[in-house]
């Protein structure tokens, strides 16, 4: 961990003046901060605050997303040219010296919000101009972004160590213990609450407003963790608050332009918060090395990952959209490559919509989506089930439908029959099902399976055999069952090199075959 800290004492350059949005998101660290040169006005928090950003851009901070919440799920499967530790992730082999295993990019954005936690009140103190209010935004910013990674850390790992203390020094020394999970999301949905009606409503541009943390960005989180430690009632709370947001109108997309204006263009009247991505400035490498066929960084190999197979499930009717919106399905191909975020549909009509009707983008273009309204709608959704009632199970009903409708234009609106699913356990599966059919290759699945297992411990080996069995069908069988027997599996395991730099930490018991590591 002490290397990790070190590794992200930051420093922008001095000086730096943002004349456009584009500087805020392309701001890089330097190698160290002068400490009694810097943190003089409010433009030095700002820099700071631009620098998380850019951090969560990094093609590291990127493939963790993707493979962490999406790669491991029943969405996707090994591509074509897959990358050595991708592949042990994919073959169900993965060990603490995989590369995917290590935290440390997440570490580095979460030292950053706290260096901004630490000297923004200074700075508040030494520049007249800067205001209460303004550092308060300020920081639920970054506590918002910390909130995140720290929540997908837990989601990831489990157990991990909860660092709050800004690394200023090579003379600070990190040996921490985990956290409890369930604790420290406790703890992270109470500090955002301290600091939710001091977020920014909106910004001045569009790219600010739908990239940074904003008070319903913050909200969306909130609503999520809530759900995530079944604070159900909480959770249906926050969504309608951001819902009901008037400071940043949310409304769906229309079907003929949903393809191209939410994940092609971005920033769509549905976004609440993505990651700012350009061609020229700020290329999406991770989109394309995972999932594309073109740009990325040199050496990499492309489309490294692959859509399941769903002709061999009945999660796609015929009518919707999103199946051919999200990956080519034509029965000449040998696997099924990813189109979301990477190609787009000619026709504005959405009848008899043909594959032909596509056009590849150019490599290095393609926000990353973190929220958008369906995913309240659906949150809201689940934490209505799960309260039970059959007000609670019509409404959920309604809010699925009104998701579906979008993306089954030909079958017309209220083509799901509510008596096919007027029990709980019914209502449940639908919006599962519609979670995953809506976020395709998001980020999302994988988590939204934990969180399920997690809900009701009972239903392990059904979920397990259900969704994430299948994925591994050329895969030895005795093996698969073996690898996926206990819920600590469904973790992945702390590096070796952190077991090894914090001698605090303990292994996740499902991958601890050896002491060695821990004391090597």
């Amino acid at each position: 961990m002490k290397n990790i800290l070190k590794n992200s004492i930051i420093a922008l350059a001095l000086g730096v003046t943002l004349s456009s949005c584009d500087d805020f998101f392309e701001l890089r660290p330097t190698n160290e901060m002068v400490l009694d040169e810097f943190w003089q006005t409010e433009s030095d928090v700002l820099s700071v605050t631009g620098a998380c950003y850019r951090a969560m851009q990094q093609p590291g901070f990127m493939q963790r997303l993707i493979v962490w919440g999406e790669f491991r799920s029943d969405n996707v499967i090994l591509g074509n040219n897959v990358g050595t530790d991708l592949a042990y992730v994919g073959n169900l082999n993965l060990l603490p010296s995989n590369g995917y295993a290590y935290w440390g990019d997440f570490y580095n954005v979460i030292n950053l919000c706290n260096t901004v936690e630490h000297f923004a009140p200074l700075v508040c103190e030494r520049d007249p101009n800067f205001s209460n209010s303004q550092l308060r935004a300020y920081l639920a910013e970054v506590k918002a972004i910390r909130a995140f990674c720290y929540f997908t850390l837990v989601r990831t790992f489990r157990d991990v160590p909860l660092i709050t203390e800004a690394t200023v020094d090579d003379t600070q020394v990190f040996q921490c213990e985990q956290s409890d999970p369930d604790e420290l999301v406790d703890l992270l949905i109470e500090d955002l609450k301290a600091y939710e009606n001091d977020a920014v409503v909106a910004w001045s541009n569009t790219e600010y407003t739908k990239g940074r943390f904003t008070r319903a960005g913050l909200r969306s989180l909130l609503a999520e963790m809530c759900l995530w430690r079944n604070r159900y009632s909480d959770c249906v709370t926050y969504c309608d608050l951001v819902m009901n947001d008037g400071g940043n109108a949310l409304s769906l997309v229309g079907s003929n332009a949903y393809n191209r204006s939410v994940f092609v263009n971005g920033n769509s009247t549905e976004s609440i918060l993505e990651l700012q991505f350009s061609r020229n400035n700020i290329p999406n490498y991770t989109l394309c090395e995972f999932y594309g066929t073109e740009g990325g960084h040199s050496g990499w190999g492309h489309q490294q990952m692959m859509a399941y197979d769903f002709s061999t499930t009945s999660l796609f009717s015929v009518t919707d959209i999103r199946g051919i919106d999200s990956f080519y399905s034509s029965s000449s191909l040998a696997a099924f490559p990813i189109k979301k975020y990477l190609a787009y549909r000619n026709e504005i009509t959405t009848d008899n919509v043909k594959e032909s009707d596509y056009n590849s983008v150019d490599g290095g273009i393609g926000n990353w989506i973190i929220y958008r309204l369906p995913d309240i709608m659906l949150m809201k959704a689940e934490a209505l089930v799960e309260t039970g009632g059959a007000n609670a199970l019509e409404t959920a009903f309604n809010l699925v439908c009104a998701v579906y409708d979008r993306s089954n234009p030909e079958a017309g609106a209220g083509s799901l029959d509510y008596s096919r699913y007027n029990t709980q356990d019914r209502m449940r599966n639908l919006v599962f099902d519609e979670r995953q059919r809506e976020f395709l290759f998001e980020g999302k699945r994988y988590f939204d399976i934990l969180r399920r297992i997690n809900r009701d411990r009972s239903q392990f080996q059904n979920i397990v055999n259900t969704y994430l069995v299948p994925k591994y069908s050329s895969l030895d069988q005795s093996t698969v069952t073996s690898k996926l027997s206990e819920m600590n599996a469904l973790y992945v395991p702390i590096k070796d090199t952190e077991l090894r730099s914090n001698k605090l930490l303990k292994q996740n018991p499902f991958y601890k075959v050896s002491s060695s590591i821990e004391k090597n």
